[in-house]
């Protein structure tokens, strides 16, 4: 990693006069910023705190960017003479522009940070097509793992080199927002003991761990800070065999277990089978949050299933040979990541195309019937056997995720292309979260 640089800059603002309107009133004279200082991240080249003395108390703000995308940070909370602020959102070997300005939005003080190219480790990113409209969190796996996030034009603006030796296919932004929250598991073998959540600060200075043996592939969380994790469960069969399913443990903000959810409360081992064996019994490879209640994917039975949150029960099942949906058009076979709302349904399907195909499939619900109405295969073909993520954005536009062939899809209502992120040859996503806005 490059060592931390800072920028110094000793700016002297004379006197302004205050704004006076024709009805005799006067607005409160502007600030004048004394210092300025911008200390870029000694871990993440594109971070930066911006620091600076005001020589009246005042609240004040940051925007920052390149010609193509504006940050402004949110506007502090109470007055003060000392003032610091974080600069998340930017790409490398950029030239960004910032400026700082009060709380009627006049600038104080201007600057330009050159940000430096990303670690030679990091694989490179290409992009076609216009924007993903919103920024990516994401991971990269390879020759090197790490978690990233890229600009809706595709540009890695954050990341994080994960050296543990296991895998990272889930990052989010954490629920207080002080930083991302990854997954460092083993979901392509056996589940791992040592297994965690790892949290890192935007500066990336700051790594702490929360140890969750054996985590599967997804966790989500509560807006109260709630962490909901998927991890592996074993029983004994009735003939002694091992049996792997799945339990949803949550993990408290303050730092306590419980387990709320286990594949048996639903389902029987004995009368509900894997369609999948060599991977387990249920195999719970994604998880949402929904009204404070859990959906989730349970691959091995190629089932959405609905959970409540307080009682274990199952509620609706989409999919597979237990579902409570009849089926109008296409069904999946193998899922991951979905999207849910109002009473539609978006189903990153594995494997139900057929011919090392993946596919996105949109259905509208009733209380009874799942009306498949859009499906989009990407041209040419991508395959992602496992992970896959998909969104609905609100222009009615859809974001999906091919994880294992490396690609990330932005098409319209017709299935046109607008962007497309790729990743070398020998690398994979792991799914992804869109966020609207990075600014602190």
């Amino acid at each position: 990693m490059r060592a931390s640089t800072a920028t110094t800059l000793a700016v002297f603002v004379g006197p302004v006069a205050a704004a006076c309107n024709d009805g005799g009133g006067c607005a409160e004279a502007p600030a004048e910023v004394t210092d300025a200082t911008l200390t870029v991240s000694p871990a993440i080249v594109t971070v930066a705190t911006l620091s600076w003395t005001t020589d009246v108390p005042r609240r004040g703000r940051v925007r920052y960017g390149t010609a193509e995308r504006e940050l402004v940070t949110t506007l502090e909370a109470a007055e003060a003479t000392e003032h610091s602020t974080l600069l998340v959102g930017v790409p490398a070997a950029s030239e960004i522009a910032w400026a700082i300005e009060d709380e009627g939005g006049i600038e104080l003080t201007a600057g330009v940070w050159t940000t430096e190219a990303l670690p030679g480790e990091l694989p490179p990113i290409a992009v076609e097509g216009g924007t993903a409209q919103q920024f990516m969190v994401t991971t990269v796996l390879g020759i090197v793992t790490a978690v990233v996030i890229l600009s809706p034009e595709g540009r890695v603006v954050w990341y994080h080199i994960d050296d543990s030796g296991l895998d990272t296919v889930r990052a989010l932004v954490a629920a207080d927002g002080n930083g991302i929250l990854y997954t460092v598991g083993d979901v392509s073998g056996e589940p791992s003991a040592d297994s965690l959540l790892r949290r890192v600060s935007w500066d990336g200075t700051e790594v702490s761990d929360i140890a969750v043996p054996y985590l599967a592939q997804d966790f989500a969380q509560h807006f109260d800070g709630t962490i909901a994790a998927v991890t592996a469960e074993v029983r004994a069969g009735t003939d002694g065999e091992p049996i792997k399913g799945n339990e949803i443990v949550e993990i408290q903000p303050d730092g306590s277990f419980e387990s709320v959810w286990s594949s048996w409360d639903c389902f029987d081992p004995a009368v509900t089978l894997s369609n999948d064996p060599g991977l387990g019994w249920t195999w719970v490879n994604a998880i949402d949050v929904l009204d404070w209640d859990y959906v989730l994917s349970v691959r091995n039975f190629s089932s959405i299933v609905w959970v409540a949150r307080e009682t274990g029960a199952c509620g609706p099942i989409l999919g597979g040979e237990l579902s409570t949906y009849d089926f109008v058009g296409e069904r999946f076979l193998h899922t991951h990541q979905f999207h849910v709302w109002d009473d539609h349904m978006l189903v990153f399907d594995n494997d139900g195309a057929g011919g090392n195909r993946s596919r996105v499939l949109e259905y509208v619900l009733t209380d009874t019937t799942a009306t498949q109405v859009w499906e989009y295969l990407p041209d040419p073909p991508a395959f992602s056997f496992v992970l896959g993520d998909v969104t609905r954005l609100d222009d009615g536009s859809t974001f999906a995720a091919f994880s294992l062939a490396g690609q990330l899809d932005r098409v319209d209502e017709a299935g046109e292309l607008q962007f497309r992120a790729s990743t070398p040859l020998g690398y994979a996503f792991g799914y992804v979260t869109l966020v609207p806005n990075l600014a602190r």
